[in-house]
């Protein structure tokens, strides 16, 4: 490991003196560096246009990308900036040139944002194939068997919000590419967590946000577009950045970027944009294969302990080669789950209740401790 989580949980996170913390995939708490370059930021906008002000296009926008493309290994030329994760979504799905007729494969039950964004496709004749699945998450056979030549996108989390299901995305990129159909990722629940190589994947577009595994807060998202998938979704909203201009004047003609930067269509949060790069280099100083591993390990060693109580069912996949750092397990009955979530909260465990039970998401800042105590803190 980079950098010992220890030290980092001890300097970093003062939440951990007075909570243990399994929410990550909630939202992420700030790390302190993040916090001081957020005022910082904040104090220079006090001197706007001036020699102590922040500077137009703030250092922080392009720290952020260039970290976040290394995170990802993209180019940061393919990185635009959005305000969230359906923000980016969207941008691909009304990009597209649908023709009546023409399809889209999701999971059925995947995030509600995610099925939202091609349900809207319907007016304009596009099919929406929701695929069923079963056990925790859906297989890359399950969704390439809804595919056919009038298939334009596949479109899937990387990880289920509510199992922790891990999308094998590398096998799931190369059916895609072979059937030269689109592979759209909403990868707000693996970006900081889980490492996602965008060109060995193959991935199309994916879109993420800042304020869960990336300790970030709100407002801040960004959607990678692959160079070759730039042909296939055209920029639906426009600005002076999203064209390449000779001057300060207008153009009449809409000579686009060259790249994902003619998805931008205007002035970027850089108070957001400097919390992003700050916590951005936190996940770098650690190493996002040691974060991971992090994940991974007190995931299996909760799923281990929960297996162990008679009262208790793991919805999760056991199954390494599927598992994240989310594991979500129930009493089978969604009053006691309810309950149970207030009771641990009562003693100071933050985990969340979802549909299919109770979820929780350690990540750089707990320990095995935590899990013991969130294990000796439930019924057997």
């Amino acid at each position: 490991m980079q950098s010992s989580l220890s030290q980092i949980r001890d300097t970093e996170f003062p939440i951990v003196r007075d909570y243990t913390y399994l929410n990550t995939a909630s939202q992420g708490p700030w790390p302190n560096r993040t916090v001081r370059a957020v005022q910082e930021a904040a104090a220079a906008m006090q001197y706007v246009n001036t020699p102590r002000g922040m500077p137009e296009t703030a250092p922080a926008t392009q720290l952020a990308r260039e970290r976040l493309a290394r995170l990802l290994n993209a180019h940061p030329e393919d990185i635009v900036f959005t305000s969230n994760t359906t923000h980016g979504l969207n941008i691909v799905a009304q990009g597209i040139a649908w023709q009546s007729g023409d399809n889209c494969v999701v999971p059925r039950a995947d995030f509600p944002s995610l099925s939202y964004t091609w349900c809207h496709l319907r007016e304009r004749g596009v099919e929406v194939r929701f695929v069923p699945w079963t056990g925790a998450g859906p297989s890359v056979e399950t969704l390439m068997a809804a595919v056919d030549t009038r298939t334009r996108v596949v479109a899937c989390s990387a990880i289920k919000w509510d199992t922790g299901y891990r999308v094998d995305l590398e096998a799931l990129g190369a059916r895609c590419a072979a059937r030269g159909v689109l592979l759209v990722v909403d990868a707000i629940q693996a970006v900081g967590a889980q490492p996602i190589d965008v060109q060995a994947a193959r991935i199309s577009a994916l879109a993420t946000h800042g304020y869960k595994w990336l300790m970030a807060g709100f407002g801040v998202g960004a959607l990678y577009v692959a160079p070759e998938a730039l042909e296939h979704i055209r920029p639906t909203f426009v600005g002076s950045q999203s064209v390449v201009s000779a001057g300060e004047g207008f153009e009449e003609q809409l000579p686009w970027q060259p790249n994902a930067q003619r998805y931008a269509a205007g002035g970027l949060n850089t108070i957001g944009l400097t919390a992003l790069a700050s916590s951005l280099g936190l996940v770098e100083e650690i190493g996002i294969h040691a974060i991971a591993e992090h994940g991974s390990t007190l995931a299996a060693l909760a799923q281990e302990g929960l297996q162990s109580k008679s009262s208790l069912r793991v919805v999760s996949d056991a199954n390494p080669a599927h598992r994240s750092a989310i594991v979500v397990f129930t009493t089978g009955a969604a009053e006691r789950d309810a309950k149970l979530v207030q009771e641990l909260a009562a003693q100071g465990i933050i985990v969340a209740l979802r549909p299919l039970g109770l979820r929780i998401s350690p990540h750089v800042y707990n320990t095995e401790a935590d899990i013991t105590r969130l294990l000796a803190a439930l019924p057997g």
